[in-house]
Parts: C-alpha cells; structure tokens; sequence
C-alpha cells in the first residue's frame, strides 16, 4: 500500500507540474494577445479581406492580395468583428482557441483512442502546448492552428464512430464541417473513409458498406461544391501552382535528384522541431508502428491521409510546407507518446528495475520540453519572438500624432496594407490634417515614387513608411536603392526603428 501511495503521489505532482505548464502556455498566449503587435505581412493581406469588405465580398473569391483560407474560418472572425470590433486581438483570438480545443483533442484522442497512460497524456499535452512553433501561429491571424485542430477532431469523430457513439450520417457532418474549417481535414476524413469502407467490404456488410459509401457521397460533394465555389480561383493561378509545383513531393525514387529534393523538403518542412527532428522522427515513428501491431484503425486512417498528402503535392495541390502541415507536429507529438508510453524493458524484477522502467521514458520525453523553455517569452513580446522588418504599430502611431497639414507621407508599397488596416481602407489621410496627405508607393515606378516624394517635400517634410522591410524575410533590394536615391536628393534621417522596422524623414530643404 505504502509503495503504491509512493507511486501515486510521484506520478501526481509531475501530472500538477505539467499541467502548470499547460496553464502558463495559455496564460502566456492570452497576454500576447493584449500586446496588440503589429500584423506581419501576410496578416495584413490577409485582414483586408475581413476588415476591408463586406461579408458578400469577403465570400466572393479570389480574395485581394492572393490569400486564401477556408470559408468558414473567415465567417467566423467576420462575426467576431461585428461583437469585438477589428483590433488586432480578434483577429487572432480564433487561433488561440483552436489551440485549446486541439488540445483537448488531444487529450481525448490519446486516452480513449490511443490508450495513453494518463502521465503521458498530460506530458504530451505540456509538450504541444509549450511548442513554440505553437506558440507563433496560435497568436497569428491565419488558419493554420484550426488545420491542426480539425485533423483531430476527424480522427476524434471517426473513433467515436467507431466505437457507435455517432452515426454514419453524423460522421459525414462532422467531415463536412471541418473540411469548410480547414482544407487539409479533407485529408483525413477521405483516410478514415477509405479504411472504413475497406474494412466494411472485408466483412461483407453490405448495410454498412451502403452506408460508408453514402457517407463518403456527402463528404465528397461538401468536397467537390468547396472546391468548385471556393477553392478553384487560388488553386487555379498561375503564381500559386507556381509556388505549389516549387515545394511538391516526387514518388521518383530511384530518382537521385528527386530524392534530394524530397530530403530538404521534409527538412524545411520539420524545421520547428529543430536539432530535434531525428530524435521526434525515431519516436513518433516507433509510435505509429507500435499503434499498427495493435490494429488500431485510426492510425491506418492516418497512414492512408498521409499517402493522399503525398500524392496531392506531388500533383502540385498541396505543397510540403510546414505551416501548412500545422496538423503534422500534434500528430508526432501523440504518436511519440504512444511509443514512450508503451516502453517496456526485459529487466531483472527489483526497485532499480522498475527505477529505470520509469526513468528512462520519462527522461526521453523531458527532451522534448527542453527546445520549448522560452515560450513564456511570448507573453511579454520579447524581440525574438516578433516578426523583424513587419513591426509598423508604433511608427503609425507616431504618424497619427506627428502629421501636419504641410508633411505628407510616403507608403512603400509593402506598407500600404498594414497602413491601411491601421487608418481604414476608404480613406488616404492620416494624423489630424484637412487634406489627404498620402503618396501610396509603386511596386513597379522605382524612379517615378522618388520624383513624387521629391515633389512633395518642396511643401514641406516627407515621412518615408517601410514595411516587411527585413531583407531576409522580404527579399526585397528595393528599399536600399530608394534609400540611397533620396538621400543623393537631399536629406535623409531615420527617426524610429522598431525591430528593423524603419520609419525615414526626408527633405530638400537643409535643417
């Protein structure tokens, strides 16, 4: 009694500690969000589409600025709009809490599915909750925490359906409304149906064969209406297959080129994980087959969306790119889980057996909280954890303040649209001025924007805006070049930086 007592309160304190974890991630997400940081760049093409347009227009695709995200994540935010208004918060409070449903989800799966031992469950829930990748994305207004979300709760569906808590034609509601949350759940239902029907046609029943293929009908038609009226515009364009077709997998294995490709494609792909790639590999690896001998059905659902993944970028439909593999990371992460939760060594029977029948799981899991240290420092907006080049929150601030009627401001191209997020997208004025005072920049007139500015500076100064302006990040050489012409025009000061963010005075008037 006194030994299982040990065990108990040994196995409880670390189930408090992790859940610690767990609470000070959310804590921490929460207090990223009242920070208000700027949008990065593709938030603020994105925003356009929800803050700029009318609900028909933001259901009229193509979207503006080629963006794309599913129909009913968009409704969603829209409305949240309405209650809570457009700060930058409520548009991203969608992804924090689709991070706490998927870890619910998480939780529920790797219990009842997956048979994971509750101090492993916990553990593995400490372990995504404090990911930092997680904690980027999960305070970022884009959809890709809901993509990890959903591929859960097709998974968390399908085994209950499994175990006839819901019934087929339920099943295929909850496929069809996660397709409409997020594109790559299509992935997972179409597994869980193709093994599902697999498994019906191998025991001959022809009722449920029926109903399997009615539910697959329905699911394929939610598909098929979503891809038609929603998808095709942005699946259809020129530059995106462009960029699908540069980040697509190749089954040419006997291919050595291919094969490389492949190589650094998993790699970019799997780089959140760090130094730690190999090491979540091995583990999760070793989960998913110990999941198989087990003959768990929903891993072989996995193992078939996963093939489809493949081959779908390997059509150029859905590329290796690991925001849009979001759903990859929870899915190693459980599976590392399984593996380490079922560990079993042939060791002598005796207190340092089971001492190390202990230990060593758990010491292989702390490994994987040790990349994860710093997360709390995205609760206090800690430089490292911003987008350099994209932090243009404070500059219009002061622009707003600063502005008189006889300045004028110059928008880089680049900075128009989070510009225009922060002042409203059927206006060109900005600070308190009588007269519109914006010179929106060119993406294309190099020479003609640096006559404009110089024009404009003969009536007085002129504030020069830059935005995604991190020359790694944007790639763009054409904010040096700009810089460097009208400094040989006249007279260039920076006047504020927010983490590579810079905000220019200029003037042909000597101070």
């Amino acid at each position: 009694m006194i030994k299982k007592r040990i065990e108990w309160n040994y196995k409880t304190i670390l189930c408090i500690l992790f859940a610690i974890l767990i609470l000070a991630s959310i804590v921490a997400r929460v207090r990223m969000l009242s920070l208000d940081i700027s949008l990065w760049n593709d938030e603020a093409l994105l925003a356009e589409n929800v803050v700029g347009r009318d609900f028909a227009g933001m259901l009229t695709p193509p979207l503006a600025n080629l963006q794309t995200a599913p129909a009913l994540y968009l409704i969603v935010v829209k409305a949240l709009t309405f209650v809570f208004g457009t700060s930058e918060w409520v548009l991203r409070v969608y992804s924090l809490v689709c991070l706490a449903l998927m870890l619910i989800a998480q939780g529920i799966l790797m219990r009842k599915s997956y048979g994971v031992r509750p101090l492993y469950t916990v553990f593995a829930l400490a372990v995504s909750a404090t990911f930092l990748y997680y904690m980027r994305y999960s305070g970022e207004f884009k959809p890709y925490m809901g993509d990890a979300l959903f591929a859960l709760v097709v998974l968390l569906a399908y085994h209950l359906y499994r175990n006839h808590r819901i019934p087929a034609l339920l099943l295929a509601g909850a496929f069809s409304v996660s397709m409409l949350f997020s594109t790559p759940a299509a992935f997972f239902a179409a597994g869980c149906l193709i093994v599902e029907l697999a498994l019906k046609i191998r025991r001959r029943d022809r009722r449920a064969i029926l109903l399997a293929i009615l539910a697959g009908a329905i699911v394929l038609a939610v598909f098929l209406l979503n891809y038609k009226l929603w998808l095709e515009p942005i699946a259809t364009d020129g530059d995106m297959q462009w960029y699908w077709r540069e980040n697509r997998f190749s089954f040419r294995f006997f291919d050595a080129a291919a094969m490389e490709k492949n190589y650094w494609l998993f790699y970019n792909l799997l780089e959140p994980l760090g130094s730690l790639r190999i090491f979540v590999l091995v583990l999760a690896g070793a989960g998913f087959l110990v999941s198989l001998a087990r003959r768990h059905v929903p891993t072989l659902a996995v193992g078939v969306a996963g093939v489809l993944l493949l081959a779908a970028s390997s059509a150029a439909l859905y590329p290796l790119q690991n925001r849009l593999w979001m759903f990859a990371f929870v899915l190693l992460f459980v599976y590392a889980f399984v593996f380490l939760s079922s560990l079993r060594f042939a060791l002598p029977q005796g207190k340092a057996a089971r001492a190390v029948q202990s230990a060593v799981p758990l010491l292989l899991a702390f490994v994987l909280l040790v990349p994860n240290a710093r997360f709390l420092d995205y609760g206090r907006g800690a430089q490292w954890t911003l987008t350099p080049g994209c932090q243009a929150n404070p500059l219009i601030a002061y622009l707003q303040e600063a502005m008189r009627d006889d300045e004028t401001l110059y928008c880089y191209h680049s900075a128009a649209p989070i510009l225009k997020y922060k002042i409203g997208y059927d206006t060109d004025r900005i600070g308190d001025v009588s007269h519109d005072n914006i010179l929106f920049g060119s993406n294309w007139d190099f020479a003609g924007d640096v006559e404009r500015i110089v024009e404009a500076s003969e009536k007085g100064g002129v504030y020069i805006l830059f935005y995604h302006a991190y020359k790694p990040l944007s790639g763009d050489d054409e904010i040096e070049k700009l810089v460097a012409a009208l400094d040989e025009k006249g007279y260039m000061e920076k006047i504020l930086d927010e983490y590579e963010t810079p905000l220019y005075w200029f003037s042909t008037q000597e101070w």
